[in-house]
């Protein structure tokens, strides 16, 4: 609900050292003599009486600015809006690194001696260079 205009006139329009010898005399407790004898000045104390209203609801007004609407005029806060759609799944990210080399295998088990159990894939490339050894389309055989 907006606020309606304004119903009264200003009570003065006095500025500057005017104005300051109109608080001088507030100061001095004037306002407060008035209303301690009333019946000497009824016209007065009758206006210090709606002084004293209106300061009661400016300080009723100052109260709920400060304690009910707080720094700015908002309303009461709605309910959660619906849960919206999930987004499209993002790219593929890029290939990692090549993982370092593994563990070197166990070596093989000793071969045969026999050169009838050796086929053309076991025979030696190169002529052996020991003693006692001759070599033939077979592979080595011990001479001893």
């Amino acid at each position: 609900m907006a606020l309606a205009d304004k119903k009264f006139d200003d009570v003065h329009d006095k500025t500057g050292s005017d104005k300051d010898k109109l608080k001088d005399e507030f100061d001095a407790g004037y306002l407060s003599k008035i209303a301690d004898i009333p019946d000497k000045e009824p016209a007065l104390a009758a206006l210090v009486y709606q002084i004293g209203l209106m300061q009661e609801e400016f300080n009723e007004i100052r109260r709920h600015l400060v304690n009910d609407v707080g720094d700015g005029a908002k309303g009461d806060t709605g309910a959660t809006g619906p849960k919206g759609a999930t987004g499209s799944a993002g790219a593929k990210g890029d290939k990692g690194d090549t993982g370092a080399t593994g563990a070197a295998g166990a070596d093989g088990a000793a071969g045969t001696t026999d050169a009838s159990k050796l086929d053309a894939s076991t025979l030696p490339t190169s002529k052996p260079k020991t003693k006692n050894k001759l070599w033939n389309n077979r592979g080595v055989v011990n001479v001893s």
